[in-house]
């Protein structure tokens, strides 16, 4: 069974021990990148084991392409963080400071608090920094450069990447990972690039594998289920149909590995000290980007939501305004009859006047008028509702 189906089987001691000493270790784009946002303590773990293993390592052409295409957006988001990190400990400070409501706490006691406050936010300012002379001077791209130096892949040549797209198409729609969960993706500079980068870097890692003959292990933090298999909410292991496609394609073995894994296998294969402290911080990373995706799934929710809300309030008021444009011409008529009426009963003889279409029309035109403010109050309570949503979906204007 485990011939015919040997992605759906855990890998033995064996198969990982022959992994560990002959494959090569492939880095996608997200972990290069966060290489940025880990303390300096993780980073310089990291490196190390990038070190101890640097003559079997090697970036895909179209993972590096996206970690230059994103490097500066996250140096930019760690600045944010900085200055979020200082205006919350500036918001706990002043509530202390306002004396009139809980929670209180002694003047002794917040003046030790200022102080410490003051202290961290000149520290976390002079992080903030440093870290954005990357933009500039960059110490991380330095380490990587020398890293990486002659071990990127090359770029697929124009009818390669048409062909992808192509194929990409169809995989697409039958679910076939990878890179499927990112369908929806536009791409303004180039057709199709950013849509099918994923599968653009497996059929480089495969190419490049059919070329050294070599086994390979994937390093990635891309945690979507079209890499991983995913249930109830923890990644189990690397898609069968992954597996299978690899060793077909290149009678090699294939593995991957989150970078926290990587680094605990690394410790325990290469014999390297690494710091259980670097470990925990890249999974309390993890769990926080998870956090932000759910809650980013949720804004995005929300807003098609209230999109759709919009849409349908804006269709009743279309309906609504139209019936209050008929009634109110109805009304006009109607006053015109009752004008016609009064002067027609003023130029008759009032004993023989049948006063029977003077009621109709009066009662006729009570209830038209009743309608009508009726329908006033439905358009104000519209009007209310669309404000209201029109606010909601410029909150969640990202999602637009």
């Amino acid at each position: 069974m485990k011939s015919k189906f040997p992605g759906y089987f855990k890998l033995t001691d064996e198969e990982i021990n022959s992994l560990w000493g002959n494959s090569l270790f492939v880095f996608d784009a997200n972990i290069l990148l966060n290489l940025y946002r880990y303390s300096d303590e993780t980073r310089e773990d990291f490196f190390k084991i990038l070190e101890k293993v640097k003559d079997r390592i090697w970036i895909p052409h179209q993972s590096a392409s996206e970690f230059f295409d994103n490097r500066l957006n996250v140096i930019s988001q760690q600045e944010k963080s900085y200055e979020e990190a200082i205006n919350s400990l500036k918001s706990i400070e002043n509530e202390f400071k306002n004396s009139r409501q809980h929670p209180f706490i002694t003047q002794k006691l917040l003046k030790k608090f200022s102080t410490l406050s003051e202290e961290i936010c000149e520290q976390l300012n002079s992080s903030k920094d440093f870290h954005n002379k990357r933009i500039h001077q960059d110490d991380i791209l330095n380490k990587i450069e020398n890293l990486f130096n002659d071990k990127v892949g090359n770029e697929f040549e124009k009818k390669e990447l048409e062909q992808i797209c192509k194929e990409g198409e169809i995989r697409f729609l039958d679910k076939i990972p990878p890179g499927y969960k990112d369908i929806g993706k536009k791409d303004e500079t180039s057709k199709d690039i950013r849509k099918f980068g994923d599968l653009i870097v497996w059929k480089q890692i495969i190419e490049k594998s059919k070329e050294l003959k070599q086994n390979i292990i994937l390093i990635t933090d891309d945690r979507k289920e079209d890499w991983w298999v995913r249930f109830k909410g923890k990644t189990l292991s690397p898609r069968p149909e992954l597996k299978k496609e690899f060793q077909t394609e290149t009678e090699q073995l294939f593995h991957m590995y989150q970078s926290d894994r990587f680094l605990e296998f690394a410790r325990d294969y290469l014999n390297e000290k690494i710091n259980d402290n670097a470990i925990q911080e890249i999974r309390d990373l993890r769990q926080l980007d998870e956090r932000k995706r759910l809650q980013d799934l949720r804004k995005k929710r929300e807003f098609l939501e209230y999109r759709e809300m919009k849409e349908k309030l804006f269709k009743q008021r279309m309906l609504l305004e139209e019936e209050l444009k008929y009634l109110l011409d109805k009304r006009g008529f109607l006053e015109e009859a009752l004008t016609e009426q009064y002067k027609s009963l003023e130029n008759s003889d009032p004993s023989a006047f049948d006063d029977s279409q003077m009621i109709r029309l009066k009662h006729e035109l009570k209830n038209i008028n009743s309608h009508i403010e009726h329908l006033k109050a439905n358009s104000e309570e519209l009007k209310l509702k669309q404000r209201y949503i029109r606010n909601k979906t410029m909150h969640n204007n990202s999602y637009k």
